[in-house]
C-alpha cells in the first residue's frame, strides 16, 4: 500500500462532502487526499517517514476560499510607511495628518506618502463643511515636502496635496476628463483642481507619475498578505491584476503582479493558491473600446501549475450601476460611457456579449439594482448568442439583489461574489435606505440558493475585515455590529454558511474538481480550528481561532 506523507488524526473532520459528512482522518501524499475515513483506515497509510498530526479532536475544514481580495495591494499596505487608515478607522483630517506627521519624520524629503482607509463621508470637517470631499488644502501644511497620495476605503476616490499636483503637472489648465474615464475634482469658485480625483482614469493620471513596485517588492507584497490569508485559514484566493491597472496603487493591480504569482509559483513560494481576475481597461477605463483593446493587448505568461496559478476571468466594474427608483439615497452612477443611462447600458451590454464570445468568464463589480438588472440580463444573452457549457459568469458585491435578479441568475448558472462582513459592518446604515418591503430581500442568500444561484462568501480585503469566520457569523446569526440583528427567519444554515467559504468558491472559480472539500483526489488544503463550529455558540464562531493552515499538503500557519 501506498504511504502517507501527512497523516491527520483524532479530529473532527469536516469534509463539506455532497452529504456534508464527518470523518476522524485524512491521509496525504505528494499534495493530494489519497484517503479520508476512520483513525484506523488511515493507519494503514503510516509508516516511519510519514508526519503525523495528532489533531486531539480538533475540527478541520477544507481550506477557505476567498473570492474577492486584494492581496498584492494588500502586502502594500503592510509596508511600515503606508499610511493605514482603514484600522483603527480615522474619523477627522485631524488624525490623518497627524498619521501623515508621523511617516515625514521617517523618509526624506520628496519621497512618495502612499495611503488609503478614510470614507469623506466619516471625516467631520467634510460633514460640518456641507458633506465635501477632503481637499489638498487639508494637509498641505502637514505634508509640504512630501507628495501623497491617499485613497478611500474602497480605493475609488483618491485624494493628493499641492505637491503632488505638482510633480502631475495637473493644474486648472488641465482638460476635463471623460465622464467615464473619471473626474479631476474642482474648486466650484476658480476651477482649480482640489486635488480629489474620481474613478481609475483618473487616479491613472497621478499614479503614473508616483512610486511604482519594482517586481521583487511585488513578490514581498504577495507573501506578506498570503501570510495573513493563511492565518485566516484561506489557502486559495482571487486578486485583480492586468493591464489596465498598470498605473493603479503603484503596481499592485497591474500586469506585474500577474508575472509576480507566476514566478512565486515556479519558485514554489505560494502559500495560497490565486485565482487573477484580469483588469483590462486601458488606463483603468471601462468601456467596450478600452476593454477589449486592453484584453487583445493582454499577453499571459504560459501558466507552469494551474492549480496554484490561473487567470481565466475579467473583471469589470459596473459600480453603483444605477439605483431604483424606490432607493432612498444616491441615484449613483455607472462608469461606462454614454450620455444616458440607456446609452450606458447599452455599450455595457456590448462589453459583456463580447468579452464572453472571445471566451473569458466575467466578474462585474456592481452594487446599485438597475445595474444589477442590466448585467444578468447582458449574461444571458451573451450565452444565448454565444452558447458554451458553464461560463459561470457572476455578480460581485450584488447588494440590491431582487429575488426575480436570483430566479433568472439561478435558471442561467449565474453566481454570485458577496462580503456578508461588510453587511455586519455597514447594514445597519444602508437598510434605511430601502423601502420595507424590498429591504426585506437584502441578502437573502437562503432564497438566493434555492433559485439556484451559487453564493460564494469573500472580505475584499483589506478594505474590509479578512477573517471568513467573521463573515460567517453574520451569515447565520444576521447580526450587525451594533447587535441588532435583522428578519432571523433569514438566517443562513450553518452547512450552508461554510459551503460559502469553500466548495461554493470553488465552483465559482472552476476549480471545484480540485479544491474546497475534503474528498480523495483533491488538493490537500485544510484549516484547524480551534473549537467545534458545530458546538460553540453562534455569535463567538468569528472569534474562533485558527490554530493551523495546511495548503498542499505543507504547513503554512501554525498558531
Amino acid at each position: 500500500m501506498i504511504k502517507a506523507d501527512l497523516a491527520l488524526m483524532n479530529g473532527n473532520v469536516i469534509t463539506v462532502d455532497e452529504n456534508f459528512s464527518f470523518k476522524e482522518a485524512v491521509a496525504v501524499k505528494n499534495g493530494w487526499i489519497i484517503d479520508v475515513g476512520t483513525n484506523e483506515e488511515v493507519k494503514a497509510y503510516i509508516d516511519v517517514d510519514t508526519e503525523v498530526i495528532d489533531l486531539r479532536g480538533k475540527t478541520v475544514l477544507p481550506g477557505s476560499f476567498d473570492t474577492h481580495v486584494h492581496a498584492a495591494y494588500g502586502g502594500l499596505t503592510l509596508e511600515p510607511n503606508f499610511v493605514n487608515l482603514y484600522f483603527p478607522e480615522v474619523n477627522s483630517i485631524k488624525q490623518i495628518n497627524e498619521r501623515l506627521l508621523e511617516v515625514t519624520k521617517r523618509i526624506p524629503k520628496g519621497q512618495w506618502i502612499i495611503g488609503a482607509g478614510f470614507s469623506s463621508s466619516k471625516l467631520k470637517e467634510c460633514i460640518n463643511d456641507g458633506g465635501r470631499f477632503p481637499n489638498r488644502w487639508d494637509f498641505d501644511s502637514t505634508t509640504p515636502d512630501h507628495p501623497i497620495l491617499l485613497n478611500d476605503a474602497g480605493l475609488h476616490d483618491l485624494v493628493v496635496n499641492t505637491k503632488a499636483l505638482e510633480i502631475c503637472g495637473i493644474t486648472k489648465e488641465t482638460p476635463d476628463l471623460e465622464p467615464s474615464d473619471g473626474i479631476i475634482v474642482r474648486d466650484e469658485l476658480t476651477g482649480e483642481p482640489t486635488g480629489y480625483f474620481r474613478d481609475w482614469g483618473a487616479q491613472t493620471a497621478v499614479y503614473k507619475h508616483a512610486y511604482m513596485c519594482n517586481a521583487p517588492q511585488l513578490k514581498k507584497c504577495i507573501m506578506k498578505y498570503q501570510r495573513v490569508l493563511n492565518e485566516n485559514g484561506i489557502t486559495t484566493h482571487t486578486d485583480i491584476a492586468g493591464i489596465g491597472g498598470d498605473y493603479l496603487f503603484c503596481g499592485t493591480w497591474g500586469s506585474g503582479v500577474i508575472e509576480a504569482y507566476e514566478e512565486l509559483s515556479k519558485e514554489n513560494k505560494l502559500t495560497a493558491r490565486v485565482c487573477i481576475d484580469i483588469l483590462a481597461g486601458i488606463n483603468g477605463r471601462q468601456s467596450y473600446e478600452s476593454i477589449i483593446s486592453g484584453l487583445l493587448q493582454t499577453k499571459l505568461p504560459i501558466f507552469s501549475k494551474k492549480n496554484w496559478v490561473k487567470a481565466e476571468a475579467v473583471k469589470i466594474f459596473g459600480d453603483d450601476g444605477w439605483r431604483r427608483d424606490d432607493f432612498k439615497g444616491p441615484r449613483g452612477y455607472c462608469t461606462f460611457p454614454g450620455s444616458t443611462e440607456e446609452e450606458q447600458a447599452a455599450n455595457l451590454i456590448k462589453t459583456v456579449i463580447e468579452v464572453h464570445r472571445l471566451g473569458w468568464q466575467m466578474g462585474i463589480h456592481l452594487t446599485g439594482g438597475k445595474g444589477i438588472d442590466t448585467v444578468i440580463d447582458a449574461y444571458i444573452a451573451a450565452q444565448q448568442h454565444y452558447p458554451r457549457s458553464a461560463p459561470r459568469h457572476f455578480i460581485i458585491h450584488g447588494d440590491d439583489l431582487t429575488y426575480e435578479d436570483a430566479k433568472k441568475a439561478g435558471k442561467h448558472k449565474i453566481g454570485l461574489s458577496m462580503q456578508p462582513i461588510a453587511f455586519e459592518l455597514f447594514l445597519d446604515n444602508s437598510i434605511k435606505k430601502y423601502a420595507p418591503e424590498r429591504a426585506r430581500e437584502i441578502f437573502d442568500i437562503n432564497t438566493y440558493s434555492a433559485l439556484g444561484m451559487i453564493c460564494a462568501g469573500s472580505s475584499d480585503a483589506p478594505a474590509l475585515p479578512v477573517s471568513w469566520l467573521q463573515g460567517l457569523q453574520f451569515l447565520i446569526t444576521r447580526t450587525t455590529k451594533n447587535k441588532n440583528v435583522y428578519w432571523p427567519n433569514l438566517k443562513c444554515s450553518l452547512k450552508d454558511g461554510i459551503k460559502a467559504y469553500t466548495i461554493n468558491g470553488a465552483y465559482q472559480n472552476h476549480m471545484d474538481e480540485v479544491c474546497g472539500s475534503i474528498e480523495v483526489n483533491k488538493l490537500a488544503d485544510f484549516q484547524v480550528l480551534e473549537n467545534d463550529i458545530f458546538e460553540i455558540e453562534e455569535n463567538k464562531i468569528g472569534d474562533i481561532p485558527i490554530v493551523m493552515t495546511i495548503c498542499d499538503g505543507k504547513i503554512v500557519y501554525k498558531m
